[in-house]
């Protein structure tokens, strides 16, 4: 895979985290040379599309100077893109900013858009106005879909500031809620919005959130930072331009406050928000980190993520494990999908083996909200047998049974005979 990059101040090379994902061994070369250097991964914000390296031989940065930062772009500026399989300036005009998604973050982020589809070729190249680097181009989906986006300048400084002083970059916040615009009259009136007001109304406040605990099913969100949010969603930015209110989310780390303006049942509240990681039933992606897994009597148990799709069609998915992904959120009850992965066969489980992607909803009669709870479920058999019990009426059935004096002998043979190191991944000893 190839791709784009530049070099930024602190001999370091900046480049979309799609080029170097799953890469076990990375060169880079500058352009009009031939020999090629050893990179490594520093450090790498998968939501943000965006990845930094560092490398051993210094000679790569001789001749090398590192870009300026400038400020951000408004419609109509005219960019320079430079890169691509070979040494080339491509000129684009900015049509704005917008929130688009990130192919591989899988979030929504700004993105600059021009308005000439990007090449391939020329993901991750850098875009220039006056010599200064404004924006480092990136996949996204986004209407209209001939156009290009550009992550912009200040975004990739945000970036930068989350990894200050070399700390582990951990992602940026999310509001935890999900909200519905005030277009219609009737329901402005419905949720006795006054006229001299504007805003959104919260459907959702999703469980574990930032929100959780300080904002309601029913509020609606007039401002933020003091920016008014309009009836479609947006905020007016600098030269007019409109963007979703969620844009300066992206600005903050994890742990600092936003400032919210909220009317509750009438009543004018400023609301303090401590901004959380984000929180999802299943989770975006998590790469390049040993996957969550218990191993018991051949049945393989793990989580659903977004890593987990990828790892098949999502045509062959089951309709509920894709309705989970789109619609599922986290409860009390149910922290994260539990799924029997598949099965390696062993006379202990004969009948089951070719069973997959079940939802274990108990095991013995404890209900499963998350992975851990399996372990401990499994240390209490039911009348000498273990109980998996899953609602897959229409694929498979309601039960599966175990003899339990044999299971912890089935599961070391089947380990030995499949040389699994563990039966369970790190982060559940």
């Amino acid at each position: 895979l190839e791709g784009c990059g530049v070099v930024i101040p602190g001999k370091r090379i900046l480049t979309t985290a799609h080029f170097v994902n799953k890469g076990n061994y990375i060169e880079v070369q500058k352009f009009g040379e031939t020999k090629r250097y050893v990179a490594k991964v520093e450090q790498v914000g998968y939501d943000m599309d965006l990845a930094l390296l560092s490398l051993e031989d210094s000679d790569f940065f001789k001749d090398a100077e590192p870009v300026e930062f400038g400020d951000l772009p408004s419609p109509g500026d005219k960019v320079l893109i430079h890169g691509g399989d070979e040494i080339s300036i491509k000129e684009d005009t900015l049509s704005g900013i917008d929130m688009v998604f990130s192919t591989e973050g899988a979030r929504y982020l700004p993105g600059l858009i021009t308005y000439n589809p990007i090449e391939a070729k020329k993901l991750g190249c850098p875009a220039f106005i006056n010599g200064k680097f404004v924006g480092i181009t990136f996949d996204s989906w986004h209407e209209p879909d001939k156009t290009g986006t550009l992550l912009p300048v200040n975004v990739v400084q945000r970036f930068l500031k989350g990894i200050k002083n070399n700390g582990a970059y951990n992602g940026f916040p999310d509001a935890g809620v999900y909200v519905q615009s005030l277009e219609n009259p009737a329901l402005q009136s419905f949720y006795k919005l006054p006229q001299d007001k504007t805003g959104v109304v919260v459907t959702k406040v999703v469980y574990g959130g930032s929100a959780d605990g300080f904002l309601q099913m029913g509020d609606i969100l007039t401002a933020i930072d003091g920016n008014p949010i309009d009836n479609e969603g947006d905020i007016t930015m600098a030269k007019a331009q409109r963007i979703d209110w969620t844009y300066l989310i992206t600005f903050y780390l994890t742990g600092e406050t936003v400032n919210l303006d909220v009317l509750r049942n009438g009543q004018a509240l400023k609301v303090k928000l401590p901004l959380k990681p984000y929180t999802k039933l299943v989770p975006f992606r998590a790469d390049n980190i040993h996957p969550t897994y218990f191993f018991y009597a051949g049945f393989i148990f793990v989580p659903l993520t977004v890593n987990y799709f990828q790892t098949g069609n999502w045509d062959n998915f089951k309709p509920e494990l894709k309705d989970l992904f789109m619609h599922g959120f986290q409860s009390p009850d149910c922290k994260q999908v539990i799924l029997i992965s598949h099965v390696l066969p062993h006379e202990i489980n004969v009948g089951y083996a070719r069973e997959n992607n079940l939802i274990v909803d108990k095991v013995n009669g404890k209900a499963i909200t998350e992975m851990k709870d399996l372990i401990e479920a499994f240390k209490n058999p039911v009348g000498g047998y273990h109980v998996i019990e899953v609602d897959d009426h229409a694929w498979f059935g309601t039960k599966i049974v175990l003899e339990a004096s044999k299971a912890q002998q089935a599961t070391a043979e089947i380990m030995a005979e499949f040389r699994i190191p563990s039966d369970r991944s790190e982060d559940l000893k």
